[in-house]
């Protein structure tokens, strides 16, 4: 579907679009509850919303990319918020992403010296820093977060780094984002934490890092369950003393 919008939008003459429009996603400009980073190609002049035009870019290798308008090369691309030139190397291709699934921290390394922009989300709105920290490779996480990561991006279910870190019982992961600051309760769609998601796993180790980090022990599902009702339910006996 997103292709086939691609491929239709890519016919239409650029007045038909709203000038408040990222020609990608068809959403406007303003009235979002976060301001959108609008760039602008050198090709024929449109106007993107960053992270639009960053996950179209993914799948097309780094020296080959193509407007999604016109098709010609658009870099460097503009960003009109801070008038920075955001060069090829700035965008993540799947090479990059796929390091982050592999541990290949040499690679990672590459591209942050070139000046990727770690925060640049994939399909799902994964960023980099939550893909490496749901896969364990805690010397990428510690890369990405030096490089300025964004600690508390979230998926499109609300996953953070730190709640992946702590279902997937990564527990060197889970101290690295707790020291570096990340939000202790963030909360996916239904109200899920890093700790009553540990909890729920029987991640022992997690739910005591979380715990002494003062994570809120209270806090959990939408529906009223707390983490303690959850390390019972599935009979996690030993994070259920550590949370009363």
């Amino acid at each position: 579907m997103f292709f086939l919008r691609i491929a239709l939008l890519s016919i239409l003459s650029p007045w038909t679009l709203k000038a408040d429009q990222c020609p990608i996603c068809l959403a406007c400009f303003h009235g979002r509850s976060l301001p959108a980073v609008i760039v602008k190609t050198q090709c024929c002049g449109h106007r993107f919303d960053l992270d639009c035009i960053s996950r179209c870019f993914v799948d097309q290798p780094i020296g080959s990319r193509r407007c999604a308008m016109c098709r010609q090369d658009p870099m460097p691309l503009v960003n009109l918020n801070t008038g920075e030139s955001h060069p090829d190397t700035f965008f993540p291709d799947q090479a990059f992403y796929d390091a982050c699934v592999d541990g290949e921290l040499n690679q990672v390394e590459r591209s942050v010296a070139e000046g990727v922009n770690v925060n640049a989300i994939t399909h799902g709105d994964f960023t980099a820093l939550m893909i490496a920290s749901y896969r364990g490779h805690k010397a990428i996480v510690e890369c990405l977060i030096s490089a300025g990561a964004n600690l508390n991006a979230a998926s499109e279910a609300g996953a953070t780094a730190l709640f992946l870190a702590a279902q997937e019982n990564y527990t060197d992961c889970v101290k690295l984002l707790i020291n570096a600051g990340a939000d202790l309760n963030a909360g996916t769609e239904d109200g899920s934490t890093p700790l009553s998601m540990a909890a729920q796993e029987g991640n022992i180790d997690c739910v005591k890092a979380l715990i002494e980090a003062n994570a809120d022990p209270n806090t959990g599902h939408k529906s009223g369950i707390t983490p303690s009702l959850l390390a019972a339910q599935e009979n996690n006996a030993d994070c259920l003393k550590l949370l009363i």
